[in-house]
């Protein structure tokens, strides 16, 4: 009885044996989440590097023969900047000259996605086991030959003016077209706070904007103070004219009509008595008339 237990218990010892040895090293697997897929490197025989169309799931594979390589599909985002608190702790800022000779500095971010059908020949190219690799190194040094080469079309006013968006746009389209035959599609790229240039031009260019700030308020004076002559000098030709029109509407004959008037109401008033006073040659002044005693 005791020799048949321990026969069992050999045996099954055995197959866990077994099954541990294979799922080591003849048959393994592995879960691939989603959003990542995986590709086959054959480490025995030659047969080049394999993709399985897996998007998520379980993978077999012999783990002595092959070697599994996964690679993410989602978006990434990387961040070249001189802050050594973001992104890698080293200063990744890029640098070029514009057209008038001005060194910029910039931080940019740029999101890329792989196209999972090419990712075989990405590793082939590229023999990135960790896709920082790819990020840090062929994708930074080519987006730094394009932001120069582009960059050097444009003068410094421009690029911080109203061609700006032109300039990033350009980039990106040109970093685009220069990795898009490794199956790497550039999804943006972005410029991260301002440009940098030396700090004798920003200077100067805060200058110039002060000095067309304050042409703009003089000039708005002048056109103020302009306004409010202009607007005296019509109050003043208004009323002279009004007083013109005025002078031309009396009539002589109105001054004769008050004239009576006045003397009508004299008359009415008159109580009967000589005056003492008569005005001279008829008119306002007055003067003392004696008075001629009784023969």
């Amino acid at each position: 009885m005791q020799s048949t237990v321990r026969r069992m218990l050999m045996i099954v010892a055995v197959v866990v044996a077994t099954i541990v040895f294979i799922s080591s090293f003849v048959l393994s697997w592995k879960i691939i989440p989603p959003g990542f897929t995986v590709i086959k490197v054959n480490r025995i025989v030659d047969k080049g590097i394999t993709h399985d169309d897996t998007v998520t799931g379980f993978v077999f594979y012999n783990p002595i023969q092959t070697q599994l390589v996964i690679y993410p599909t989602f978006v990434q985002r990387v961040v070249w900047t001189h802050d050594l608190k973001e992104g890698n702790p080293v200063n990744e800022e890029l640098t070029f000259n514009t057209r008038d000779s001005v060194p910029v500095n910039l931080d940019v971010a740029v999101s890329y996605g792989l196209d999972p059908q090419k990712v075989p020949e990405f590793y082939t190219k590229f023999r990135a086991d960790r896709l920082e690799s790819f990020t840090h190194g062929f994708l930074r040094d080519t987006a730094r030959n394009v932001v120069v080469a582009v960059g050097s079309e444009y003068t410094f006013d421009e690029i911080n003016g109203i061609k700006k968006e032109e300039f990033l746009v350009r980039i990106a389209r040109e970093l685009n077209s220069r990795v898009t035959g490794y199956g790497v599609s550039i999804q943006q790229f972005g410029l991260i706070g301002a440009l940098r240039p030396p700090q004798e031009l920003l200077n100067a260019v805060a200058s110039k904007t002060r000095a067309i700030q304050d042409a703009i308020r003089t000039e708005n004076e002048v056109r103020s103070a302009e306004a409010e002559a202009k607007k005296r000098v019509a109050i003043a030709e208004g009323e002279a004219a009004a007083n013109r029109a005025l002078l031309q509407s009396l009539d002589p004959k109105l001054f004769e009509w008050e004239k009576l008037k006045l003397q009508h109401e004299a008359i009415q008033k008159w109580n009967g008595v000589s005056p003492t006073v008569m005005g001279a040659n008829g008119g306002n002044m007055l003067f003392n008339i004696p008075i001629q005693s009784k023969p």
